[in-house]
């Protein structure tokens, strides 16, 4: 192996080990610091009724990426929220079916 291809190895691990860690606190980031307990629709609260913090953090250019949505709650936003769209991120929305039973389709945006 060549010395320049270790290094280009070397540079790749270091932006994969730099991106796991921007994952680890951006993940965390939403979670209350006062230890009480989570809400389970704690990013539709975020997302319709987001407090000053979240807001100045938007302001900021913070993205957060909201995951596992159903898809009438990302259109709401799309129509309720626009002006703050360019800081959302949506993975894994959830499509009902039209009957409201059987399996939910969940979108394949290829992000993992």
């Amino acid at each position: 192996m060549s010395e320049k291809t270790v290094w280009n190895e070397q540079l790749r691990l270091r932006f994969a080990v730099i991106a796991l860690l921007l994952c680890g606190v951006s993940s965390t980031m939403a979670l209350p610091s006062d230890g009480s307990d989570i809400d389970d629709d704690w990013q539709e609260q975020r997302l319709l009724q987001p407090s000053a913090s979240q807001l100045r953090q938007e302001s900021r250019g913070q993205v957060f990426i909201y995951d596992g949505l159903e898809y009438g709650q990302v259109q709401q936003v799309m129509s309720a929220q626009f002006d703050r769209i360019q800081n959302m991120m949506f993975t894994r929305i959830q499509h009902l079916p039209p009957t409201g039973s059987g399996p939910v389709e969940v979108e394949d945006d290829g992000c993992e």
